[in-house]
């Protein structure tokens, strides 16, 4: 019997030691003061609209107050929330860490940012954007550029998120429209004209409803009509009417 509690002993000895000195540490870690930002951003690879210089210097602009702060007094919801509006950041996750500085603990505040993906840009008369999946508008900028089908013409946030961006996400999905499709342009009321990666005509499309029927005439044309060639001698192919396609030559 004595045995059997000598050896329970040594079994919870050795684990009452062990949360007694985790519930120090944790104790301990967040008197560390706030030190540092570390930023995650995933795919910045192939996304650069945020970069973590770029939240670094949005935390020290917003938030200098945390820095000499108790990592357990840093107001983690209200940061949260600030990088929440940020024009390119889709999700973000805020906590505070320790990590070690040579021979010492420091506290961070650790920032994880998820990018928005653009579908498209939009390089129109009233200014160039991005519009991502969920339809949020991204600003514009000089440093990135990734490779998505351009919009031009008269194009406002608004028709681009309600007539654009279902018509676009369908071509994306559709692996023979989005080899062929190059550009899109939108005049003055609201009729699309887009220009093809190969040949020297302009598709032109009309409104953008029943953009699924337009583009399965299309797609017809293509693969049927032209199988043999023959696009090269029409200057235009005219989707707007319903059940027909007018294709003007040269």
């Amino acid at each position: 019997m004595i045995k059997k509690i000598v050896h329970i002993a040594l079994w919870i000895i050795p684990m009452l030691l062990i949360f007694i000195s985790l519930g120090f540490s944790i104790k301990q870690s967040k008197q560390l003061k706030c030190a540092e930002v570390k930023v995650d951003i995933a795919d910045s690879v192939q996304q650069q609209f945020v970069q973590p210089n770029d939240i670094r210097q949005w935390v020290r602009r917003n938030h200098q107050e945390i820095f000499g702060l108790p990592l357990k007094s840093v107001n983690l919801r209200k940061i949260e929330e600030g990088l929440r509006k940020l024009h390119a950041v889709e999700d973000v996750a805020v906590y505070t860490n320790v990590y070690e500085d040579g021979y010492k603990s420091c506290g961070a505040l650790v920032v994880k940012i998820k990018q928005r993906e653009p579908v498209f840009r939009v390089d129109g008369q009233a200014g160039a954007f991005y519009m991502d999946k969920l339809g949020k508008v991204i600003e514009w900028s000089p440093r990135y550029t990734p490779r998505v089908m351009i919009v031009g013409g008269l194009v406002s946030a608004d028709f681009a998120r309600k007539k654009l961006l279902p018509l676009i996400t369908y071509i994306n999905k559709d692996r023979f429209l989005s080899a062929q499709i190059d550009q899109i342009y939108v005049n003055a009321i609201g009729e699309l004209s887009m220009v093809p990666r190969v040949g020297e005509q302009i598709i032109v499309f009309g409104n953008a409803e029943d953009y699924q029927v337009k583009f399965r005439n299309l797609k017809a044309l293509y693969t049927d009509g032209f199988k043999n060639g023959g696009w090269s001698i029409y200057k235009s192919i005219n989707l707007e009417f319903h059940n027909q396609i007018v294709c003007t030559k040269k």
